[in-house]
């Protein structure tokens, strides 16, 4: 999401809206919100019904959480262009602009491997100590 921070005045300027979609309960997104300085909101899911309905439920993974994705509406709110990913492989930030700006729905979208440094992969650790890394079946 700090790529989309990093590139939020991108989105402004093609005129596109960024808006984040999270599991967790509205406290736990609005901190992670201002601890990242996100300048959108993070809607929160805790019902799961959006990620049910759009087919990104990760249903295995700590009792339901959604899988990295984007979806680029059109002002009707017809889907232009859908990217549901991978924690490790997506569709970097930069092109998801540029597919706004250029209002190209085309597929192909280049997808980046993404390395987390050691901060992200220190805290990664420290977050499924803290919330439990056994994973609930369905």
């Amino acid at each position: 999401m700090a790529e989309y921070r990093d590139l939020h005045r991108l989105f402004r300027a093609a005129g596109a809206k960024v808006v984040a979609v999270s599991v967790d309960a509205p406290e736990k997104s609005e901190s992670v919100r201002r601890e990242l300085r996100l300048p959108f909101p993070i809607l929160s899911d805790t019902q799961r019904r959006l990620v049910r309905d759009w087919d990104v439920l990760n249903a295995h993974e700590k009792g339901g959480i959604a899988k990295p994705a984007v979806f680029i509406l059109a002002p009707d709110r017809r889907v232009r262009f859908v990217s549901v990913d991978e924690v490790a492989s997506r569709v970097p930030a930069a092109e998801i602009s540029r597919r706004c700006s250029a209002q190209d729905s085309g597929a192909g979208a280049r997808r980046r491997t993404f390395i987390p440094g050691m901060t992200t992969f220190l805290r990664a650790i420290g977050n499924a100590v803290r919330m439990g890394a056994a994973q609930k079946e369905p």
